[in-house]
């Protein structure tokens, strides 16, 4: 594969070793790992009151007989307008976790589809001169990169971060962070020469 220049000419050449962007897909294990990378994303902090935790009375709403209503004993009960909810959310640990190999086989399978769509590259190592916004997306348009875009690099120093964030769509991480589900949710993935090395030696690839 060619390697880019941050002017859009050809650097050089890569391999990408088919252990790593030619695994054959087992869509299972995908699933498995997205699913489990957005549940470890949830806080658990929802929390409703329950009728022993709203603010209100503890006596009893009215006598118990000749009133030709329900018998009640408190106006914290479930079914009065501001007593306590029943079956509510409360907090809890939705984490859910995998095996490594099942989350580095999904990794491997996401970056296999994307380079058979074509929707891979590299470039060569590059880092802004300031923290400015224009410098990161003049380089983006020149490559003719648009949409949603992955960029790995080796690792992302101060001045890419604030030089990235504010583009739309651009996620830059570094490469030994990535997972399948940022994969999938990018309709590109660049690798940064650095970026490449890293994920080949994390992944084992040669």
């Amino acid at each position: 594969m060619d390697v880019l220049t941050i002017a859009g000419t050809v650097k050089g050449q890569v391999e990408l070793p088919d252990s790593v962007f030619g695994v054959e897909g087992n869509p299972g294990l995908v699933w498995e790992s997205v699913r489990s990378h957005q549940a470890n994303q949830r806080q658990g902090t929802a929390c409703t009151k329950t009728r022993t935790e709203v603010s209100g009375t503890g006596k009893k709403p009215y006598r118990q007989k000749h009133t030709g209503m329900a018998r009640h004993g408190s106006r914290r009960s479930p079914i009065f307008r501001k007593g306590g909810i029943v079956f509510g959310p409360r907090p809890r640990d939705y984490r859910v976790e995998l095996p490594r190999k099942i989350r580095r086989q999904a990794l491997l399978q996401a970056l296999s589809a994307r380079r058979a769509e074509g929707a891979v590259r590299v470039v060569e190592d590059f880092e802004p001169a300031a923290p400015k916004t224009r410098e990161v997306f003049g380089i983006l348009r020149t490559l003719g990169l648009e949409g949603s875009v992955l960029l790995l690099v080796g690792t992302v120093s101060p001045v890419m971060k604030r030089a990235s964030r504010n583009i739309a769509g651009l996620t830059v991480m570094p490469a030994r962070q990535v997972n399948a589900y940022e994969v999938l949710n990018h309709g590109q993935v660049v690798f940064t020469e650095s970026g490449l090395g890293s994920l080949l030696q994390m992944v084992g690839g040669s």
